[in-house]
């Protein structure tokens, strides 16, 4: 059994739609995903996420292509979009993609590159551009996605996860010198297969956890003696209208770890406070009697592991996964 594909097919339809945006940005293909629903298993989700792609009309493909950021040049940020994004197109920005000549005409102190658009009137003249030999592959791609905006009229689309540089410019030199529809034909392909894979990465981030249980774990070590602190009572409390209010209690097991205790229907963006009773743990010599770690929950159909790393006289805490 798919825990995780059970918690996607019952997502409720308001927060399936916004969920799926980030996977492809066309109301028609979303809308359609959502009403598919359920999904026997990760195949049939995936091959529902590239046909009904091919289904849509092109200007919604246009929307979602418009959505993406160009090649080799993810975004920052944190948002979901903005972390896949930058996971898709590692291979294409990592450290050693800047550093690789692109051309023959590559020297020591400075590449040329020049782009060739296809043959027609729309195409525009040659882009020639001259970088150091440590951004040569960005400078590629920047003008290719130049040469490629001016030719068609949209942005190059790519399924970048796992290409290099070297293999996505070899790509988008070929695709300047097709036709209309052949073109977009392939980025019918391209959306698809992206969005295909989105799909998948966003079921995995979902994580249910037993039925009735939100998806919140916490993790208690001691540094001092390098061992799990089990049996340390920890209560979560949620800040609403009327101030802090606790909505679960637990004690953590043999292993140091709690997972699986907190109430779903008390699980959802918003502020929360974990805190972790220490008093008994550290004794009379311990410095700290409770430790409250607050957090923000921005996702809350994404795991949160708030782990807590504790010595007498300090502890850390992170987020985890």
């Amino acid at each position: 059994m798919d825990r995780r594909l059970d918690a996607f097919n019952g997502l409720p339809v308001e927060r399936a739609h916004e969920q799926l945006l980030s996977c492809c940005a066309a109301d028609g293909w979303v809308r359609a995903m959502v009403a598919g629903r359920p999904y026997p298993d990760r195949a049939a989700l995936a091959a529902a996420a590239e046909a009904r792609v091919r289904s849509l009309p092109w200007p919604e493909v246009l929307d979602a292509v418009a959505a993406h950021p160009r090649i080799g040049r993810p975004p920052a940020g944190d948002s979901r979009e903005a972390r896949w994004s930058r996971r898709e197109q590692a291979a294409a920005t990592g450290d050693d993609a800047g550093t690789t000549a692109v051309t023959s005409t590559s020297t020591s102190t400075s590449t040329t590159v020049t782009v060739t658009a296809a043959a027609s009137s729309a195409a525009g003249p040659p882009i020639a551009v001259a970088a150091t030999s440590a951004s040569a592959a960005a400078a590629e791609l920047a003008a290719l996605n130049d040469a490629y905006e001016r030719r068609f009229g949209y942005r190059f689309l790519i399924f970048a996860n796992g290409r290099g540089a070297d293999e996505i410019a070899t790509a988008a030199r070929a695709r300047l010198h097709h036709d209309d529809d052949t073109e977009q034909a392939i980025v019918r392909t391209e959306l698809g297969r992206i969005a295909a894979l989105r799909v998948g990465r966003l079921v995995d981030d979902l994580d249910p956890g037993p039925a009735g249980h939100a998806a919140l774990s916490t993790h208690v070590l001691d540094t001092t003696t390098g061992t799990p602190v089990a049996d340390l009572p920890v209560r979560l409390d949620r800040h609403g209208s009327d101030g802090w209010r606790t909505v679960a209690t637990g004690r953590t097991d043999a292993d140091g770890r709690l997972r699986e205790w907190a109430p779903a229907g008390e699980w959802d963006t918003g502020a929360y406070r974990l805190t972790f009773d220490v008093a008994g743990r550290l004794g009379t010599d311990g410095f700290y009697t409770e430790i409250p770690v607050a957090f923000t929950v921005h996702d809350p159909d994404r795991h949160h592991h708030v782990p807590l790393l504790l010595s007498p006289y300090g502890y850390t805490t992170y987020r985890g996964s």
